[in-house]
């Protein structure tokens, strides 16, 4: 019989799929934190001091909100996501637009792909953060680091734990062993039904982040907080919403 600890400790890394299926591609873009991708891809452009054409790898990419953009300005963008209809909407909307973008159903804990990229993205919870245990997460940056050119960037953002346990509210329930928070919301259907769902995320801080990458395979050259819509090179403090991390594969 499982010990309350590992009882505590558990969450599935797929549950995101059932709901990005519920919800849609556009249903997920009504979000407000989705309303800055401009302005977040042009920040992105300019610190990963990305070359016209370079191939970009976007995992956990939703239905493709920076993956497009970034097509629309001349990269090879390849996006990953769990979601069969956020896969759906990112490609009707590349066909749409003839951009070169293409976009794969896949789990980001056992990611595998045919060709390597010069960089990598992993935004907004996108994969990272909701892949349920420590050693899921691990698989997912080792998954990154395998996808990469040596020398490649990688820029990832996740939930600041120090920020996530100074708002905790009576109706949210945090795990303390794994900085997880479950939090129950109702999301709709493009049809207009609604249901609720229990959203999992796990928040990190940077000393844990800089513990992991490094362990994977990653130098870490830089770390800012963040805020959707708002990407910067700000100093990280504790009331940040999220941790920005910029590292290098070697």
């Amino acid at each position: 019989m499982k010990d309350q600890r590992e009882q505590n400790n558990e969450y599935r890394g797929n549950y995101y799929e059932e709901i990005g299926n519920y919800i849609g591609g556009e249903g997920y873009l009504q979000y407000g934190f989705t309303k800055g991708t401009l302005q977040e891809v042009e920040f992105l452009i300019e610190r990963m001091r990305l070359k016209p054409g370079s191939a970009i790898l976007d995992v956990g990419c939703g239905p493709g909100r920076h993956s497009l953009e970034l097509a629309r300005r001349g990269f090879d963008v390849t996006g990953v996501d769990i979601s069969s209809e956020f896969v759906r909407f990112a490609e009707e909307q590349a066909a749409k637009e003839k951009l070169n973008a293409k976009f794969i159903k896949m789990d980001a804990r056992s990611l595998q792909l045919d060709k390597t990229f010069n960089g990598a993205i992993c935004l907004c919870e996108g994969a990272f953060g909701l892949a349920g245990s420590l050693e899921s997460h691990r698989d997912v940056l080792r998954g990154i680091n395998g996808a990469l050119v040596t020398g490649g960037l990688f820029v990832l953002t996740v939930i600041n734990a120090f920020n996530l346990v100074r708002n905790l509210t009576s109706f949210e329930v945090f795990n303390a062993y794994t900085c997880t928070i479950k939090d129950t919301e109702t999301v709709k259907s493009p049809n207009g039904e609604e249901k609720q769902v229990d959203i999992f995320t796990t928040a990190f801080t940077y000393r844990e982040l800089a513990l992991l990458l490094e362990d994977i395979g990653f130098e870490v050259i830089d770390a800012y907080g963040c805020t959707a819509g708002e990407f910067s090179e700000k100093s990280l403090e504790a009331d940040d919403m999220e941790i920005m991390i910029v590292a290098r594969k070697i």
